[in-house]
Parts: structure tokens; sequence; C-alpha cells
């Protein structure tokens, strides 16, 4: 089972995907923020991380990237960009958050993290 860390602060969103990744048996582990997830890494409550669900606009977020790049190169990182605002480092794709929250948007989002579980290529 893969491991995947949520850090949204929208609380509906975090709990909607998690909910979305643990019926496709990836094991979701949500964070409100760049330091909670931190902690959550820290405490080794998480030793092997897959995927990385991240709101770049959060703050600390970007630095939070580039410290689990630096630890974890092979890790990947999906960005959710609701209104894509501006680039950061280390991300290998970008998904909106959904306006709904239907069958097709779990759908959407299935489809994205199996992309870039079978896409070898890392971001810069």
């Amino acid at each position: 089972m893969k491991n995947v860390l949520i850090v949204d602060d929208n609380v509906g969103f975090l709990f909607w995907l998690g909910e979305v990744l643990a019926g496709a048996n990836y094991q979701p582990w949500p964070a409100c923020s760049a330091a909670d997830a931190g902690k959550m890494l820290r405490s080794k409550r998480l030793a092997q991380l897959d995927l990385l669900v991240v709101n770049p606009s959060l703050r600390g977020a970007s630095a939070f990237i580039a410290r689990l790049r630096r630890t974890r190169p092979t890790l990947k990182v999906l960005a959710v960009d609701p209104l894509n605002e501006k680039q950061v480092r280390g991300v290998n794709a970008w998904h909106a958050r959904p306006n709904r929250a239907d069958v097709s948007a779990r759908q959407e989002w299935l489809r994205e993290v199996g992309r870039i579980f079978s896409t070898q290529k890392r971001a810069a």
C-alpha cells in the first residue's frame, strides 16, 4: 500500500481526498499545515512516504517540499493549485481542487495519482 501525505488547510478537501485515496487502496495521512506534516514525519509514524499532495500556497510549503526533496529525492509531489498561482520547485504535477465532490471528480484525482506513480520523471 502506498502512503500519501496530504497537506492542505481546507479540511473538507483534506478528508474528501483521504477518503478517495483510501477507497483505492492508498494510505492517506492528512495534515492541515506544513508544520503538522513535518511533525508527523519526525515522529516516525510515517516512515515510508510515496506521494506528497500539497497546497503550495500554505505557509512553509515551498521549504517543506525542498526539505523532503533533499532527503527523499524520488518522492512524487502533486500540488493542489486551485488558482494556478506560482510554480514551485520540486513538483511533479499540478491538479486543481475539484469544485464538486461527485464520482467524476474522484475518478479524475485517482487517474492523476495513478499517472504520477507510473511516471519516472522527476521535476527539477
